[in-house]
Parts: structure tokens; sequence; C-alpha cells
């Protein structure tokens, strides 16, 4: 019996680093045997979250211990990446499931449940690193891999992000950009670091603003200043030279009354000054791109400053 307290307990122990999870390959590398693994199964005291991988007791865990499950569940080497290390490092939102894994590998480890295996060539041993316990791609390699998915304006934001946590460290980036010069992504990363010497990121706050600011790219728009000042007033975009302002109304930032109200304040405060303000939906920045990209530029003609 005392045996046993002292296995519970040092599983108890062993969780507690874990967030919750426990790893069969873990416990018998702590001394506890297959056989007494296999008695607190059948008790009911571990519950398998995936093949060789248990919740203490239960399986209500939170998102860093599905995070450590489903890289446990790879086994050695296994690491989170993509999306998910996104979301680990706080540089792009994102959701808890699929939780994006890699293993550097061609071959072998079936994929499991609510889980994206990306099986690489190759991932050195300074692109992986360890965060709140869990075994997970740098951020530098985290936005390499994103590069292939992540395209133009939310690519920009997510280096923005990193920039402002104190997290993207330029000449790190350069150094994996050449040694993954045949990646997805490094063509497309390699240019927004172009692009970005000397004049830095825009300050995007929402999915609408990040949009509308890909539209004028993809439709050859002057770049506009995002979130600059107009006599005082905070405006979404404006162009210098020029009397348009552009508010995106994405619902999450223009949805309460006040704001509402300090929104048509602003308005008409620009207007009697003699600019043009248009607010675009949802619909008209995605569904309606190529319509809304023709009335923004016909606008930009009509209201150069004189």
């Amino acid at each position: 019996m005392a045996r046993q307290l002292d296995h519970d307990r040092l599983m108890s122990a062993i969780a507690a680093r874990r967030h919750g999870v426990l790893a069969r390959a873990v416990l018998l590398d702590a001394g506890i045997g297959a056989g007494t693994i296999d008695d607190r199964l059948r008790q009911r005291r571990l519950v398998r979250l995936h093949r060789g991988v248990y919740g203490l007791g239960h399986a209500q865990l939170t998102d860093a211990g599905w995070q450590l499950a489903a890289v446990d569940a790879y086994g050695s080497g296994a690491v989170l990446s993509h999306l998910t290390a996104a979301g680990l490092w706080d540089i792009l939102d994102g959701s808890l499931f699929p939780v994006h894994v890699s293993v550097a590998k061609r071959s072998g480890n079936a994929t499991r449940a609510r889980t994206k295996l990306h099986r690489l060539t190759r991932l050195d041993a300074d692109e992986v690193t360890v965060r709140d316990a869990i075994p997970v791609t740098t951020v530098s390699r985290t936005i390499l891999d994103l590069a292939a998915s992540v395209r133009g304006r939310r690519l920009e934001q997510v280096v923005r992000r990193a920039s402002r946590l104190r997290l993207f460290d330029l000449r790190e980036q350069q150094i994996l950009l050449d040694r993954h010069p045949h990646r997805p992504g490094t063509p497309e990363l390699g240019r927004l670091l172009t692009s970005l010497q000397g004049r830095g990121t825009d300050d995007l706050r929402s999915r609408m603003e990040i949009a509308f600011a890909q539209l004028c790219d993809d439709y050859g728009l002057p770049r506009p200043v995002a979130n600059g000042i107009v006599l005082g007033e905070r405006v979404d975009f404006h162009w210098p030279g020029t009397t348009l302002v552009v508010e995106t109304d994405g619902f999450e930032f223009h949805a309460m009354p006040t704001t509402f109200a300090n929104d048509r304040r602003r308005d008409q405060k620009l207007t009697l000054a003699g600019y043009t303000v248009i607010r675009l939906t949802w619909d008209q920045v995605t569904a309606d791109a190529r319509a809304t990209a023709a009335t923004v530029s016909a606008l930009l003609k009509q209201c150069r400053s004189s």
C-alpha cells in the first residue's frame, strides 16, 4: 500500500508540472512500472487522451494541457508548431483545435485525433525551445512556418505583434530564411522583411483593418496610413495629400451605443472640415472587394487636396 501511495504522489507531482498530462514514456522513465500504469488506467485514475498519453483523473484540461498532450502523442522530438505555436507565443489568435505538431521525419506517427501533423525534412536544435513546459518551435521558426499559409497584411501583423512583445529578432529570422531557401513561405516572408526595411509595420487593430489594407495591396491602391490622426481624431485609414477617410465598421469595435455616437460625431466634424468619410462593411471589403477598390480609387482622385 505504501508503495502504491508513493507512485500516486509521484504521478501527482509530475502532472502538476505538466498541465495535468502524463505520458507513458515519462512515467516509465520516472520508475513507475507498466503494470502500475495499467492498474491506474483500469481504476480510471488515469484517463486516456491519446495512445500512451493520459490525464490524471479526468480529461478536463486547459489549452496548454491539450497542447502538451498532442506533443506527447507523437513522441520524442515532436514540438508544437504553426498556428498553435503562434497562439502559445501570442503572436496570432486562433482556435485550439486542431493542435499543430511538427516532427522531423518523413514517415511513421499516425495522425492523432484533433491534431494536425507536419512532417518536416529538417528541424534544427536552435529552431525549437520549451515554453510553459511545452516543446515548441521558436518564434522565428514559427513565423517561417506561418508564412506558407498566412499571407500579406496578416503576416505583417504577426511580425508587428512579435516585435511589440519583444520576441522578433530580424537577424535570427534572416538566418532561417537563408537556411530554408526552398521552404514554402520563404519567398513571401523575404519580400515582407525587405519591404519593412526603414518603414516598419502598420498599426492594424482588427481583422477588418487587415482585410482592407490587404485589399489596397491587392488592387494597387496607394498604401494608406492606418490609425492615424486627422484634425485631432483617430481614423482607421487616410491618405496624406487627400481628404478621404475610410472607416471599417467591424462589429466588435463599433457595436456599443457610445462608440456608435462617437463615430458619428467624428464623421460630422471631418465632413464640416471638407473631408469625405466613407464606412465599409465586412462584405464590402471581402466579398465585394473589386467593386470596393474601384470606389476607393475613384474617391482618391476626387479628394486630392489642393
